[in-house]
């Protein structure tokens, strides 16, 4: 069970009720919305090539089509950033689409050393067909289209970052909590305890592990739950088993977890709560010194 009374608490009850009172709402920080150095180093890399296909928004429509064969000539480079201007990443260069006309796969290959005349006309093809041609006539910068585009990409990494957010968070309270004779270490490559409990993971590090005298006296795991579903439940009693072994070797284990998920799915939370020494949530994360008192 939770050791309740070393964290300030008079009863199990009284630490239950404070626990789910100061679970959060939230854990999108600023951050979380959009990674703006990945994106503009992505669109940053191909500066050039986008310098070029801006020059087509200042041809004839009518012209539009030779110019951008003509360009994908002299320049073949071009042809990786074409798949880009429709969110599309394409593997190893190609691309297949199923044309209904045809009624058969089509391959278009995006790899600058395939291109000829015949390969440039036909990724003219693609742009006509795929709607890429008319970017230029509706948009004056290519460069802040993509930029554009690849914000809404980006939005699909938010699930990942989530946690990845919130371990930070954890990290940079216990970074300013610790006394001076702790070192946490995030993500430490060099310990982890992983293959002792599942024998899986052998590449898997522990969010935090604080260092006394160097030596581990502390493991801390750090998850948000928005929702409720299988997965927390599932961390929940890996945890359990996770705390087993550390005591085992004289290490205690901090599960730092926090969300309004857990306010749907208690039960599972509060098992855990009762097989394990310490469980805290992020607005509680202050009391690890009394932990490591």
């Amino acid at each position: 069970m939770v050791r309740f009374k070393e964290l300030g608490f008079s009863s199990f009850e009284e630490y239950k009720q404070y626990f789910f009172q100061k679970l959060i709402l939230s854990n999108k920080t600023y951050d979380y919305f959009v990674d703006w150095g990945k994106v503009r180093a992505l669109v940053g890399q191909y500066l050039s090539e986008l310098s070029l296909l801006n020059s087509l928004t200042k041809v004839d429509a009518s012209e539009r089509s030779k110019h951008l064969e003509n360009l994908i000539v002299k320049y073949p480079q071009v042809v990786e950033v074409l798949p880009f201007l429709i969110a599309e990443r394409v593997k190893n260069g190609e691309l297949n689409i199923f044309d209904p006309e045809l009624e058969q796969i089509v391959v278009f290959e995006f790899k600058r050393e395939k291109i000829n005349r015949k390969t440039a006309a036909k990724i003219v093809e693609f742009c006509n067909k795929t709607g890429i041609m008319n970017l230029f006539q509706q948009t004056k910068d290519i460069c802040d289209y993509l930029l554009g585009v690849e914000v809404g990409i980006d939005t699909n990494a938010r699930k990942n970052r989530s946690g990845e957010i919130f371990e930070k968070m954890c990290q940079n309270k216990v970074a300013t909590s610790l006394r001076t004779e702790y070192m946490p270490i995030f993500n430490d490559p060099n310990f982890s305890l992983y293959s002792s409990t599942s024998g899986k993971n052998k590449g898997k590090t522990h969010d935090i592990v604080i260092y006394r005298n160097h030596q581990p006296v502390l493991i801390v795991e750090c998850n948000f739950y928005n929702t409720t579903g299988s997965k927390p439940i599932s961390i929940a009693e890996s945890y359990v088993e996770m705390n087993r072994v550390a005591k085992e070797k004289g290490i205690d284990f901090l599960w730092v977890t926090d969300g309004p998920g857990w306010h749907k799915m208690k039960e599972p939370l509060i098992r855990s709560m009762e097989n394990m020494d310490w469980i805290l949530n992020f607005s509680m994360l202050e009391l690890i010194v009394k932990i490591l008192s």
